[in-house]
Parts: structure tokens; C-alpha cells; sequence
């Protein structure tokens, strides 16, 4: 076996899948191949497809992510990349489930087969597991330049206000299902320590992304905190906050 590009070196098997989601719009020729060795991919990864969709048909189903909640959240982010994304003729959607893997190869192999569509025609590049869209230029700006695995390219840290505990901010994560772990959610977090709750969810996005497991219960002294914060295993895949379960922790008071 080769030599994997993307190594997990904190790698222990979850027992979940990773699910790996993007929608690439655009105007694509009839027929195209892909240069594998050019956009660094192997193929399509097993246990996903890539489906190429006539746009105005997409536009029918549920789950189309120029719609609904994500899709007013993509307009205000960028009215003009989405208006171009709704215009253009085709969508591909790449999609599915892969084995909790001791490598991140099977991602790299769906990012450089994005890394080719941005030159075949591609406009926008969606993520949904991320909230987040990219023009064609922003997509090859971020990927296709070194071979080296980011994390924080394919993970979102929010803050956002905490609606269960007043005066307090919500720490919180989106992506880590791409890498068969749970997202990451600090509550009750002074609007003075954000700073420091946020570095500590990067900890757990980049342990967990390198393949790390972080059990329940796991007990956490954070400098900054006012005493230890001990982590709970909570959600379901089908929670619309993550679309994912989560690592819940309560910021002490």
C-alpha cells in the first residue's frame, strides 16, 4: 500500500463513517476528463457519487442548497455569486459515506476533483457541512496550491449569541463529520473569554480531524476558566445545529 498523502497520525477508529458533501455549479461540457495527476485525485472514493444534475431540476428537491435556511444564508453572504450559481445550467453533487480511515486520502481525492471542475467550468463551489460557498477563484486560492492538508479549509468556528444563557455567547463548530467526529459546542461562555473558548475548540477540530477520539466525561482544565469543564457526548446526526452530534461543554460561571 502506498504512502498515505493526508495522515491521521492520532488516528483510533470511531466505528462511524465520514460523510463528505459539496455542490459545484457551473457549465460544464458534455463530456470531460479529468487530469488525476495534475489535481491530485485518485478517483471517486468508495461509497460516494458524483451525480450531475440539470440545475432547474435539482431546484425541485428538499434538500437543494440554494433554498431554504442555508440558501438565505449563502444569498446574504454573497448575492452575486449566488444569483450566478442559480443561473448556471448544471449542479454536481458529490456525496457520501467513507470508512473512518487512518488517512484523509478519500478527502483529497474529492478536493482535487473540485480542484479540475473550477477549471471546466465551475461558478460556486458549495459546502453545506460548513455554511459556506466559494467562487471558482476563492475554491482554487485555497486548495489547489501546496499538497497539505488544512484543517480549518474544511471546519467552521462560530460564535454566535447563546440563546439559552443570557449575556453569554455560544462557541460551536460545523465539518467534523467529515472526519467521522463529533462538532464541538462551548455554552455559557463570557463574551471576555470568546477568545479563549475558541481556541480551545480549535484544540479538539484539529486533534479530532488528526484522528483523535475525545471520550465522555473527558475533565478539561482550560487557563482562563474559572474551574474545570468536563465534556459530554450529546445530539444526533439529524440536529439541524450541527448536522452532526456534538461535544457539549458548559463554560463555568
Amino acid at each position: 500500500m502506498s504512502e498515505a498523502s493526508w495522515p491521521r497520525t492520532q488516528w483510533k477508529d470511531s466505528g462511524d463513517p465520514a460523510f463528505l458533501l459539496w455542490f459545484v455549479f457551473g457549465d460544464f461540457p458534455a463530456d470531460f476528463q479529468i487530469d488525476s495527476e495534475r489535481y491530485r485525485t485518485r478517483g471517486t472514493p468508495a461509497g460516494v457519487e458524483i451525480v450531475r444534475y440539470r440545475n432547474r431540476e435539482l431546484v425541485k428537491w428538499d434538500g437543494y442548497p440554494l433554498a431554504g435556511t442555508l440558501g438565505n444564508l449563502l444569498y446574504g453572504e454573497n448575492s452575486k455569486l449566488f444569483e450566478r450559481a442559480k443561473r448556471s445550467a448544471d449542479c454536481i453533487m458529490l456525496r457520501g459515506s467513507v470508512a473512518d480511515s487512518s488517512d484523509l486520502d478519500a478527502l483529497r481525492d474529492l478536493v482535487g476533483t473540485i480542484n479540475a471542475l473550477t477549471d471546466l467550468g465551475a461558478v460556486a463551489i458549495v459546502d453545506p457541512q460548513t455554511l459556506s460557498m466559494f467562487s471558482a477563484k476563492e475554491w482554487r486560492q485555497r486548495f489547489l496550491g501546496d499538497d497539505v492538508f488544512v484543517v480549518r479549509d474544511h471546519v467552521l468556528i462560530l460564535c454566535t449569541e447563546d440563546e439559552r444563557n443570557a449575556g453569554r455567547v455560544h462557541v460551536h463548530t460545523r465539518g467534523l463529520r467529515k472526519f467521522a467526529r463529533p462538532d464541538v459546542s462551548i455554552r455559557n461562555v463570557l463574551p471576555n473569554a470568546a477568545e479563549i473558548a475558541g481556541q480551545l475548540a480549535d484544540h479538539f477540530v484539529t486533534f479530532q480531524a488528526d484522528g483523535g477520539i475525545v471520550d465522555d466525561g473527558y475533565a478539561i482544565e482550560t487557563q482562563g476558566a474559572p474551574a474545570n469543564m468536563t465534556v459530554r457526548h450529546a445530539g444526533a446526526l439529524d440536529d439541524d445545529a450541527f448536522n452532526n452530534r456534538h461535544l457539549a461543554l458548559r463554560w463555568p460561571d
